[in-house]
């Protein structure tokens, strides 16, 4: 993770429980990911969907005058996640054409919006809610696999801070972050310690590295040994912590730096 990532997502851990999270959340994902403009919402099957940030530029009336006020039940995410869709990153491409995006929605909306691609993160929130993100590019320059791929990897993250920032699908919350001015202090200290006393130096590094986003092949290249090792290591250390997944072990690692363990150890 590069020294920009760390300080974005520094930043967003920050922001957990306030108004600026959306806002942090989306920065952080921007600097994974190239898009001209990002739309966060969330989505109720049957109910309405609900908006929680954007950084749109062009034709933004469009949001609250058509899409928000009716269109997205025609949106091929609305559609597909009310036909059973799964938690993870989908281009609008393939959605369109398994679910048969509307002609109206097409011609009459989203031609008007100028967005030439889009990619969305599509996961559960609780309360049987789901949160959306679209990602919009103005130029017909599609999402490489690779580019997919990248943001898939950040998809457990993603979830793991939208579930501590929503824990019953919408609201603040009662837990206030850490003052600003110690945050940057605070999650080097929780990296550093995160998993003392159970895990070994080289099982700690990798679960640093873990709840930071990086996938296996990532994590190895960071620390100079190979994919297997990682994958060797990422088991025993989720034995030891009690996690079944890269979301839950960056929840662990939240509740290690809110609760302050991090500087006590």
């Amino acid at each position: 993770m590069t020294e920009l990532d760390e300080t974005l997502l520094t930043r967003t851990i920050n922001a957990l429980g306030s108004a600026s999270f959306p806002r942090c959340l989306a920065r952080l994902l921007q600097a994974r990911i190239d898009c001209d403009c990002l739309l966060m919402v969330s989505y109720r099957n049957g109910g309405p969907a609900v908006y929680l940030f954007d950084n749109l530029r062009h034709r933004r009336e469009l949001l609250f005058q058509r899409y928000l006020n009716g269109l997205y039940a025609q949106d091929p995410f609305c559609r597909a996640l009310s036909h059973g869709l799964k938690d993870g990153v989908y281009s609008l491409r393939t959605l369109a054409r398994d679910q048969g995006m509307s002609p109206d929605y097409s011609a009459a909306f989203y031609q008007d919006t100028g967005w030439q691609e889009e990619l969305g993160l599509v996961f559960r929130l609780p309360g049987n809610q789901w949160l959306m993100i679209f990602f919009g590019r103005l130029q017909a320059r599609p999402f490489t696999p690779a580019e997919q791929g990248a943001l898939r990897n950040h998809l457990a993250l993603v979830r793991a801070l939208c579930h501590r920032h929503w824990p019953a699908g919408a609201g603040p919350l009662a837990q206030s972050p850490p003052a600003p001015a110690r945050v940057d202090t605070l999650v080097k200290a929780a990296l550093a310690s995160f998993g003392r006393g159970r895990l070994t130096r080289r099982e700690a590094q990798v679960a640093a590295l873990l709840v930071q986003g990086l996938d296996n092949e990532a994590v190895a290249a960071s620390l100079g040994i190979g994919a297997g090792t990682v994958r060797n290591h990422r088991k025993h250390l989720y034995a030891k912590l009690g996690a079944d997944s890269q979301g839950a072990l960056f929840a662990l690692f939240l509740n290690h730096l809110i609760t302050g363990e991090g500087e006590r150890t």
